[in-house]
């Protein structure tokens, strides 16, 4: 009988047990209650979600790669022994990520071999698309973790901070696992222009060295537009860049109250 886990697994822990048992389990490795766990995690978190299948597809570019490139037998057969060995003392002492330990190794032994920049860059983890970013950003802050320290997130936009009647009515929080090299900010805003009711939406903030498909530097309105849905309620969205920072603006409904947005935060405006 699998043991029950009656604590929910945080999103760091569910990603390092996911990432432990990426590869196939060992004939006597149990699917335990852990396990389960972090995949209920998975299918209930978006941003645990993103992360892990931006792990699945560099997984899958490391065997292209593999396939692609041809290896002496003896460095094959070593990279094989090598891993089994490891794989049978991970099985008793569960102390390494077999999946993490396979890159690397991996990774190295190829890049060794190879001995060009092309490879390297060919091993390097895929970046999170704009498209992506758009079908998972949540609209609301339940279950995203408070930011505790404001440095650690990219700036805002440039001209948000002298916009009227623009504020950020909660505490940012994280969109990924805080304090990784990728993690992403989000952030609720509301803008109030005249006796219109105010306008809520989320801000995302990445880092565009994360992004496969950074839109182009804002100068008059941001150049990349979308369109998603949450709970089946439309969301209108736009992205732009600056200053080494992608931004993802979503505000519900109908476009007209983005372009609100954008008009009244638009450097021409500000």
């Amino acid at each position: 009988m699998t043991p029950s886990r009656s604590e929910p697994l945080t999103c760091e822990t569910a990603l390092e047990r996911l990432d432990a048992a990426w590869l196939d389990p060992l004939p006597e490795e149990p699917v335990d209650a852990d396990l389960l766990a972090a995949r209920e995690h998975l299918q209930e978190c978006s941003a645990c979600w993103v992360k892990w299948e931006a792990s699945r597809a560099a997984d899958q570019r490391i065997a292209e790669v593999m396939q692609s490139v041809s290896v002496p037998t003896s460095l094959r057969e070593q990279l094989l022994t090598q891993t089994v060995a490891d794989a049978t003392r991970v099985g008793h002492e569960r102390k390494l990520h077999r999946r993490a330990w396979w890159v690397s190794v991996t990774a190295m032994l190829l890049v060794s071999f190879a001995g060009g920049s092309w490879l390297w860059q060919a091993l390097q983890p895929r970046r999170v698309s704009m498209q992506l970013l758009c079908d998972q950003t949540p609209l609301t802050s339940v279950e995203l973790t408070k930011v505790s320290d404001l440095s650690e997130l990219p700036p805002l936009p440039a001209t948000w901070s002298r916009v009227k009647g623009l504020r950020v009515p909660e505490p940012p929080c994280w969109f990924t696992p805080p304090k990784t090299r990728d993690a992403v900010g989000w952030f609720i805003f509301e803008l109030k222009t005249g006796r219109a009711p105010a306008i809520r939406g989320v801000l995302l903030v990445i880092r565009q060295a994360n992004v496969s498909d950074p839109p182009a530097e804002l100068i008059a309105r941001p150049s990349w537009s979308g369109y998603t849905q949450r709970g089946g309620k439309p969301a209108s969205v736009a992205g732009w860049s600056e200053r080494g920072v992608v931004y993802l603006c979503f505000v519900p409904g109908e476009p007209a109250a983005l372009e609100s947005v954008l008009r009244a935060t638009a450097p021409t405006s500000a």
